[in-house]
């Protein structure tokens, strides 16, 4: 008898764990098809106007009209992003908030600063890379050079002289201008901005004498005479400017692509993910719309969780050398 009530316990046991594991799953699928239900937001660590906030604010609208709900973008510039990961880490992982930026920022965060709220490695996932664009090295007309081989003879010849402008430390554009200067062996001047909407107007007025920044944030000064551009932060040439060096085919390993991804939490569901991987694909799936990127200087391209995480961690490696050897510090 006792043996029998054991058994008829275990088996009803068995029975309610079926039944919870069957309602746990409903309510997954349901919070899956019911994603998203409200206001979803966009973290920049940059200010308006440059190409991480460029990018964003296009998929604000495009992925609005897919998913049926606002995607607003909230600008955080500061601190080599760290202001904007924090903002981030302090939400909930309920796939509301994400951070939007470019890979390298992201790598270089927890490498600029030890006081920081999260480990990026530890508390971020990838969720997808949107975008690629090349940087452009540009000068200020004052520099009596016409080409990437002058300008380090100029360099080279007034050491100390040179300043260059940057979207902050850590930023695709300071490291891009940092690997140059180590293996070209200059001596130059680093000045911080927030974003190239700063930068590239400083470089107009004089205040620096060159940056690193997207090409459409150049190419409108360079047809009216106020900017140089010289060089592409590529090792081929861009399809945007193919007429402009390509400077990693001189330089080995030199390449600091833009390259723009949307990082969550770790705690985002895995349901989420799919479905944001899933309306971006569709949305790089139109011609149309990947042609209304190209005049920006974007290669609009979607790479999943997998690949994208394997691309910021052999990224990781490589600026991670490169901020020690160039003693890079906040």
């Amino acid at each position: 008898m006792k043996i029998i009530l054991n058994k008829t316990l275990f088996l009803q046991s068995g029975l309610k764990i079926l039944v919870f594991i069957g309602l746990l799953n409903s309510c997954l699928s349901f919070a899956a098809d019911s994603y998203p239900n409200q206001t979803i937001k966009f973290v920049v660590p940059y200010s308006p106007g440059g190409l991480p906030d460029t990018v964003a604010r296009q998929l604000s609208v495009l992925l609005g009209e897919r998913l049926g709900q606002p995607v607003i973008v909230d600008n955080k510039p500061g601190a080599g992003g760290i202001i904007a990961g924090q903002v981030v880490k302090s939400s909930p992982a309920d796939g509301y908030t994400f951070l939007v930026t470019d890979t390298i920022s992201y790598n270089t965060s927890h490498l600029l600063s030890s006081n920081t709220s999260y480990d990026p490695r530890k508390d971020f996932k990838p969720i997808a890379i949107v975008s690629k664009a090349p940087n452009f090295l540009a000068i200020n007309p004052s520099i009596p050079a016409n080409n990437f081989a002058e300008f380090s003879t100029y360099i080279k010849e007034h050491p100390g002289v040179v300043n260059y402008g940057s979207s902050g430390i850590g930023s695709p554009h300071h490291l891009a201008m940092e690997a140059l200067r180590i293996s070209q062996n200059w001596e130059i001047n680093h000045i911080p901005y927030k974003g190239s909407s700063q930068s590239v107007p400083a470089l107009v007025g004089g205040q620096v004498q060159a940056v690193f920044a997207a090409y459409p944030s150049l190419v409108g000064f360079e047809k009216n005479g106020k900017v140089k551009i010289i060089g592409a932060a590529s090792v081929k040439p861009s399809k945007l400017a193919p007429e402009i060096q390509a400077l990693g085919a001189n330089i080995p390993g030199y390449e600091y692509v833009h390259t723009i991804a949307i990082f969550g939490l770790v705690g985002v569901p895995n349901s989420v993910t799919a479905k944001l991987n899933q309306e971006l694909k569709a949305l790089a799936a139109q011609p149309k719309i990947v042609d209304n990127f190209k005049p920006m200087g974007i290669e609009f391209e979607i790479a999943g969780p997998e690949e994208s995480t394997k691309w910021v961690k052999d990224e990781s490696d490589r600026i991670g050398k490169l901020m020690k050897e160039a003693k890079i510090k906040m």
